[in-house]
């Protein structure tokens, strides 16, 4: 039949009916495309700046000698040096902030050139291609134009315009047809064999054509050009390199060639860099063969929506091999037989598979590690966010599109973040694993929960009317999913990972500090002091932090608004409430509980109340809380078959609303309450005390009392189904919705009922301050800050370094570093005073026998060696222990000679005590001297080569 143009329009009429997605290309694939090539830039930075930086078996260098200097032992074990690194925070950062910027700018420099050479492949990939592949103009085998005519039909149906142009491959005698080309000039290359079909099978010629006009309509051929350009130069210029410079460190410590003192130290360190190179190249080349078979499956749907017969995809498999089989996910073309499957099944590409969720995860944990080498990020804070923003959007649209629960996806996710940080974080060092490798799990949880929150809000708000309703909703789901992902990275960067070593159970420092800060009979509550000390850095992490309380909030509020805006959504509100209600309930029953069990252990004394039994309290009103919102969340997640998280968190958040309300309760109105007092014993309504203590509770639970509830909302589903999976406890699939839906004023007034609180217990939380106003009942504490400033000194000193000359290394570059400068700053304090004592000598004695001196020079020379003390003792301490001890006897005693200085030469003592304090001053400061050079003499023997 021949095709007129009123037929060509009514093609490209139902072809963009049928057509799912636009010219932008497929969302989730575009976006995993550029989540891989942000990955591979930024590995390639730190990749360059290892290769370019000087080997270990030069001098130290810049970073390398900042950490040798905080006493860094290559051969300790990770713990030992982390507590060197953490001991010293504010030095290390001044060490290598003044360290040249070449220590970075290596690596960026060589990387701008590397995009620079990826974009000059990127142009001339297909030029390439083309002279590599002799191909001839249309006009050359189609004299009579038909083939053009048929070929402009099909490219008016698939919308490319003129931007495509069509040529011959000749030599290529199989029946297909290969796009290529750059941003704005494609060429479609038809195979010899095509042309042949043309003539015999029409019906399969313009599927075939049809399908490389998708790749064009779905920008295919921009994306896999640009990341073959780019990857293609980073392997050529970066990874090879790198490879090869990790590689010939570690075999030439394996055959004994190495004179460096890091070996065997460094051979765990450079054996995790070679495993790390080659995830890299796994993951890149798995994502990227991943996203072109489903390219093809995406661009055979689209030949079919434009009018492509389906016979043509009735193509002879080839046979299916073993080995065919094992790289199936390495190839990037599907078989025949996965195509026509795809087509006959039109939602086979909608379910999120196993392995995208693991190479994405994998992406993830690379990132926040990447990320770490450009100036200004840090895995606590930057990184972690910009790996979220990335993951994140990948994360929604892959749901979105699936509709699935998200448990299958949540697992796999959390399993490729704890695979990248398996490899890539800071498990390096001499153990292969880290000493508590339980806390790896929560890598699962954090994949888990911002995983099927997002996929159930996703189905949810499918039912909302409006369309920017729906985008409002759908911009701040993809906000929440990004705060609880961050939240998760965040969480282990700054405090998981340093649980997972085992810092916080160095030697009870922590709970050193929690005797200083609340003194009391800490042996009488061994028990809350150990689950205190244990617990509190990984709850401290997640309660301050504002964004995460928020993104926890609105995973509650969130739906519950769709849920009053759209009515009938199978939500099941009212019984959510209820179950929220019943939970808040228990919670005053715990609480009653242990207020009647701390009243009959209380001290007898008001006095004694206060300190450790005050902080007991508030910790077990914490585990009460915390204990009803996970109770709530696992029951109310097993008794619910759809949006069963969302169901759990919105009711875990309202019995933890309820449960502060009973603290503000029992706290105002302790010592009214008989059995139940705990503080007070004089009947007294005090809300000042009720806002304290429920300000504190809320401090320690506000956000990890929901998160938990979420962990035990999965726990609690998953117990429900397999209890399902028995026929007694077969039931309707499917909830039923509210019956009839209340008025919308109603609905919003409902909401707004129990937003408020929520809402007013985050602002008293985060701002609300206990001020001398609050009365005595409830004893203020002390601040924490001297304690928690105590808690580094309090660690263990790192054990002295194994070797000799490790030892004379680190010595060395404790010396090179700021040592040699703040010796020669304190000698040449003394060289100043000396001078003008010496000045002040040579005078003539007055009548009375005594001499003038400017007490205004003295004073500020005085001052200027006690500045000089200051800054000495920010910086390292020796890494020698004993040396160490001396160096810090050293200062003080220097410390005490500037305080006996500036006593003499200053104002505001009588003249008798002002002779006596610079008579010691002059008496003592020669002996300081010779102790500040004989130290000095040693630390220069211990950083000189052994004999």
């Amino acid at each position: 039949m021949r095709r007129t143009p009123v037929r060509r329009a009514l093609l490209r009429m139902s072809a963009a009916r049928r057509l799912p997605l636009t010219g932008g290309g497929i969302p989730d694939t575009g976006l995993r495309f550029a989540l891989l090539m942000t990955l591979v830039t930024a590995a390639s930075v730190s990749m360059l700046d290892t290769t370019l930086a000087p080997r270990p078996d030069d001098t130290p260098g810049d970073a390398l000698g900042c950490l040798l200097a905080a006493g860094l032992d290559p051969d300790g074990s990770n713990l030992a040096n982390l507590l060197a690194g953490v001991r010293s925070p504010e030095a290390i950062h001044d060490c290598l902030s003044g360290a040249p910027a070449v220590a970075y700018g290596k690596g960026m420099a060589a990387t701008a050139l590397l995009l620079a050479v990826a974009a000059l492949v990127y142009w001339w990939l297909p030029r390439l291609r083309e002279r590599r592949h002799a191909t001839l103009p249309l006009e050359a085998v189609d004299p009579d134009g038909m083939l053009a005519r048929e070929l402009a039909e099909l490219r008016a149906i698939a919308g490319t315009g003129d931007r495509v142009r069509f040529r011959v491959a000749p030599g290529r005698t199989t029946a297909g047809a290969v796009v290529h080309g750059r941003a704005g000039r494609y060429t479609v290359s038809l195979h010899a064999g095509l042309l042949v079909l043309y003539g015999v099978d029409r019906d399969r010629f313009r599927a075939v054509v049809l399908h490389e006009l998708a790749h064009l309509r779905h920008r295919d051929v921009d994306f896999a050009y640009s990341s073959t350009a780019l990857w293609r130069t980073f392997v050529a210029l970066a990874l090879l390199p790198y490879l090869y410079h990790e590689g010939d460190l570690l075999l030439r410590g394996l055959l004994g060639r190495t004179r460096s003192p890091f070996w065997p130290g460094v051979a765990s360190i450079t054996t995790y860099s070679l495993l790390s190179g080659l995830l890299l190249v796994l993951l890149v080349h798995l994502t990227r063969a991943d996203l072109l078979r489903r390219r093809e499956l995406y661009a055979d749907a689209q030949a079919i929506a434009w009018g492509a017969s389906p016979s043509a995809w009735d193509r002879p498999d080839r046979t299916a091999g073993r080995w065919r089989r094992a790289t199936a996910l390495l190839r990037t073309h599907p078989d025949w037989a996965e195509r026509r499957r795809a087509l006959a099944e039109p939602g086979r590409l909608a379910p999120v598979s196993a392995l995208p969720m693991l190479l994405l995860g994998i992406a993830g944990s690379f990132l926040v590690h990447q990320l770490t080498v450009f100036p200004g990020l840090s895995e606590t804070a930057a990184t972690p966010w910009i790996a979220a923003c990335f993951v994140t959007p990948v994360l929604c649209h892959l749901l979105r599109r699936s509709r699935e629960a998200g448990v299958r996806a949540g697992l796999w996710l959390g399993l490729g973040l704890l695979a990248g940080e398996f490899v890539v974080g800071g498990n390096s060092g001499n153990e292969w694993l880290v000493g508590q490798p339980a806390y790896l799990l929560t890598f699962l949880l954090a994949g888990w929960v911002p995983t099927v929150w997002c996929a159930q809000s996703a189905r949810l708000e499918a039912c909302l009317p409006g369309r920017w309703a729906r985008r409002a909703v759908v911009l701040l789901n993809g906000l929440v999913t990004l705060a609880l992902l961050w939240g998760g990275l965040r969480w282990w960067q700054q405090w998981g990972k340093y649980q997972a070593v085992g810092v916080y159970d160095r030697s009870g420092a922590l709970r050193t500090v929690f005797r200083e800060t609340f003194p009391g009979p800490w042996r009488d509550y061994a028990f809350e002091l150990s689950a205190a000390t244990e617990a509190f850095p990984g709850l401290h992490s997640f309660n301050n932090s504002v964004p995460l309380g928020l993104a926890v909030m609105a995973s509650a509020l969130v739906p519950l608004f769709v849920h009053l805006r759209a009515g009938r959504t199978g939500l099941r509100v009212r019984r959510t409430l209820l179950a929220g209600g019943a939970g808040g309930l228990l919670c005053w029953l715990g609480l009653a509980a242990g207020s009647y069990a701390l009243h009959a252990e209380r001290p007898g004394t008001l006095r004694g109340r206060f300190g450790a039994f005050q902080y007991v309290q508030i910790w077990w009103l914490v585990v009460t809380v915390t204990g009803a919102c996970l109770v709530t969340g696992a029951v109310v997640a097993g008794v619910s078959r759809r949006y069963w998280l969302l169901r759990a968190l919105l009711a875990a958040q309202l019995a933890e609303v309820i449960g502060f309300a009973g603290v503000y309760l029992l706290s105002s109105a302790d010592g009214c309450l008989g059995p139940l007092n705990v503080i007070g014993s004089s009947c007294h309504w005090l809300p000042a005390n009720g806002r304290t203590l429920t300000a504190l509770v809320a401090a320690q639970s506000l956000t990890s009392a929901v998160l938990c509830a979420a962990a035990a909302a999965l726990a609690g589903a998953a117990v429900a189904r397999v209890v399902r999976r028995f026929p007694a406890a077969a039931r309707p699939a499917a909830e039923v919705p509210s019956a009839r839906p209340r008025p919308a004023l109603l609905r919003q007034t409902a909401g707004l009922a129990l937003a408020l609180p929520a809402l007013l217990l985050a602002v008293v939380t985060y701002t609300y301050a206990p001020g001398p106003r609050a009365s005595s009942a409830v004893g203020k504490p002390p601040t924490t800050s001297p304690a928690m400033g105590r808690l580094l000194e309090l660690l263990d000193a790192p054990r002295t370094a194994r070797t000799a000359t490790i030892r004379q290394w680190q010595a060395l570059a404790w010396l090179n570093k700021g040592g040699l400068r703040h010796v020669a700053g304190l000698s040449r304090g003394y060289l100043a005073l000396t001078s003008a004592i010496g000045k002040a000598a040579a005078q003539e004695p007055t009548a009375q026998g005594t001499i003038e001196i400017d007490e205004s020079e003295f004073a500020r020379l005085c001052g200027t060696l006690g500045s000089r003390v200051r800054d000495a003792r920010r910086y390292f301490p020796f890494p020698d222990p004993a040396l160490d001890r001396r160096w810090s006897k050293t200062l003080d005693r220097i410390a005490r000679d500037s305080e006996d200085c500036l006593s003499g030469t200053t104002g505001g003592k009588d003249g008798a005590e002002r002779e006596r304090a610079f008579a010691r001053f002059l008496t003592n400061s020669p002996e300081t001297v010779h102790a500040l050079l004989f130290t000095m003499q040693d630390m220069e023997k211990q950083s000189e080569a052994p004999s």
